[in-house]
C-alpha cells in the first residue's frame, strides 16, 4: 500500500491519465531531451558570454584605474611644473623691476651729466665768441704796424736824402737842418709812442692768448674725464639694454611655456573627464552584468540542484540550518525570489519532514513594483529514475510566497516526509532537484 501510494497519481491530487504507447512515449522523451539539451546549451552559451563580458569589464576597469592613476601623476607633475614656473616668473619679474629701477637711476645720472655738459659747452661757446670779438683789435694792431713801417721807410728816406744833400753842398744850412732835425725828432717820438702802443697791444694779446690756452687746457682736462664717464655710462646703458632684452625674452618664453602647459593641462583635464565618464559607464554596465549573473532566471522558473545531500542533511540535524537557492524573478524587472529549504525540518516538523518555502527578498526594482504582492506557484521534487523510459514520479505541491522576515502562514511552506524523500529516485548520486514555477502575480 505504501508503494502504491508513492506511485499513484491520486495521492498527489492528480487525475490518472491514460498511459501512452511506448513508441509515442519514447518520441516525447527524445523531444524533451533535445529541448533540454538546447536549453542547456543556450544556458551554457549565455553563461560563457556573461563570464567573457565580466572578464573584459574587469580588464577595462583595471585599465581605467591605471589610466586614471597615470593621468593623476601627470596632472600632479604639471601642477608642480606650473608652480615652479610661476615662482621663477615671479623671481624674474622682481629682477626686472630691480633692473628697471637701476636703469632709471642710470638714466637720471646720464641726464644730469648731459645737462652739465651742455652748460659747459655753452660756456665754452661764450668764451669763443668773446675771442671772436677781440679779432678786430688784432686787425687794428696790424694796421698800426703797417703805418709804423711806412713811417720808418719815410724816415730812412729822409735820412738818405739829408746825407746826400750834405754831401752835395758840404755846407751847413742852419734853417733847413733845423727843420729836418725837428721833423726827425717828431717822427722818432711818434715812433716811440707807436712802439709803446704796439708793445702794450702785444702784451695784452699775449696775456689773452695765454688765458685762452689755460682755459682750453683746463676744459680739455675736464672734458676728457667727462668723455670717459659718458662712454662708461653709454656702455652701462648698452649692457643694461642687453640684459633687459634678455629678461624680456625670458619673460616671453616663460609666458609661452606657461600657455603651452595650460593647453596641455586642459587637454589632460578633458581626457580625464572622458576617461572618468567611460569608467562610470563601465561600472554601470558591470553592475548590470553582476545583477544579471546573480539573477539566475527572469521567467519565474528555477531548477535548484542541492549537492552533497547526506552532508547537508547531517548539518541540518545538528542545527536548524536553512539552505538558500540562487535568486530568480517572476518576470524581467519583477519581484526577486528564492527558495529556502530545511532538510531535517524545523519546529514540530523537525526530524520528520523536509520543509521548503518560497521567499520574496529585496530586489533591484522594488521601488517600481506594487506592494503588498501575492505570488503563488508550484514546487516540485524531481524524480531521477535510472531508466529514462519509465514514467517519472514527481512530488509537487502548491505554495504561496511570503516576504522575508514575515511569519509563516498557511500554504507558505510545503512538507515532504523523509520516507517520501528517500523513496523512488528523488535522491541520486547524493543530489536532489527542486523545481519552482510561479503561476501568477498581482
Amino acid at each position: 500500500m505504501a508503494r502504491h501510494l508513492n506511485r499513484c497519481p491520486s495521492g498527489f491530487g492528480e487525475t490518472p491519465s491514460p498511459q501512452p504507447e511506448p513508441e509515442h512515449k519514447a518520441r516525447e522523451l527524445e523531444q524533451e531531451i533535445v529541448a533540454l539539451r538546447g536549453t542547456l546549451n543556450e544556458e551554457i552559451r549565455q553563461r560563457l558570454s556573461l563570464i567573457t563580458d565580466i572578464g573584459q569589464l574587469k580588464k577595462r576597469t583595471q585599465l581605467g584605474d591605471e589610466w586614471t592613476a597615470k593621468v593623476g601623476d601627470v596632472l600632479n607633475a604639471l601642477k608642480k611644473c606650473i608652480n615652479e614656473e610661476t615662482d621663477s616668473r615671479c623671481v624674474d619679474v622682481e629682477r626686472c623691476k630691480v633692473d628697471i629701477n637701476r636703469l632709471m637711476r642710470e638714466y637720471e645720472r646720464i641726464e644730469a651729466w648731459r645737462l652739465e655738459m651742455t652748460t659747459r659747452f655753452n660756456r665754452l661757446d661764450g668764451i669763443i665768441g668773446k675771442e671772436g670779438e677781440e679779432k678786430p683789435k688784432d686787425a687794428k694792431l696790424v694796421m698800426i704796424e703797417s703805418r709804423l713801417n711806412f713811417l720808418q721807410t719815410e724816415v730812412e728816406n729822409l735820412r738818405l736824402e739829408q746825407k746826400r744833400k750834405s754831401c752835395e753842398e758840404m755846407q751847413p744850412v742852419n734853417g733847413l737842418s733845423g727843420k729836418s732835425e725837428a721833423a726827425i725828432e717828431e717822427l722818432e717820438s711818434k715812433m716811440q709812442t707807436v712802439d709803446m702802443v704796439l708793445e702794450d697791444h702785444h702784451n695784452t694779446i699775449r696775456i689773452f692768448q695765454d688765458e685762452v690756452r689755460n682755459q682750453m687746457f683746463d676744459l680739455r682736462g675736464e672734458i676728457d674725464p667727462m668723455r670717459l664717464v659718458v662712454q662708461e655710462q653709454l656702455d652701462k646703458q648698452a649692457k643694461l639694454d642687453y640684459e633687459l632684452k634678455g629678461v624680456l625674452n625670458t619673460v616671453n618664453e616663460s609666458e609661452d611655456v606657461n600657455e603651452k602647459m595650460q593647453k596641455t593641462l586642459e587637454k589632460y583635464r578633458r581626457e580625464t573627464y572622458y576617461t572618468k565618464q567611460s569608467l562610470d559607464d563601465l561600472k554601470v554596465h558591470l553592475q548590470h552584468q553582476e545583477k544579471l549573473v546573480v539573477i539566475q532566471s527572469t521567467d519565474g522558473h528555477l531548477i535548484w540542484r542541492i549537492d552533497q545531500f547526506d552532508k547537508r542533511f547531517k548539518e541540518s540535524q545538528q542545527s536548524e540550518f536553512m539552505l538558500k537557492s540562487p535568486l530568480f524573478s517572476n518576470r524581467p524587472f519583477g519581484y526577486t525570489l528564492r527558495l529556502e529549504a530545511s532538510l531535517n525540518g524545523i519546529g514540530t516538523w523537525r526530524g520528520r519532514n523536509m520543509i521548503v518555502g518560497l521567499v520574496v527578498v529585496n530586489g533591484f526594482y522594488d521601488s517600481l513594483l506594487e506592494w503588498p504582492c501575492v505570488l503563488s506557484g508550484t514546487i516540485t521534487l524531481r524524480d531521477q529514475p535510472e531508466d529514462r523510459s519509465k514514467q517519472r514520479v514527481n512530488y509537487s505541491r502548491s505554495i504561496v510566497a511570503r516576504r522575508k522576515h514575515q511569519s509563516n502562514d498557511k500554504n507558505q511552506n510545503i512538507h515532504i516526509p523523509h520516507p517520501v524523500l528517500r523513496s523512488e529516485h528523488y535522491i541520486r548520486d547524493d543530489v536532489i532537484f527542486l523545481e519552482v514555477r510561479i503561476d501568477q502575480c498581482t
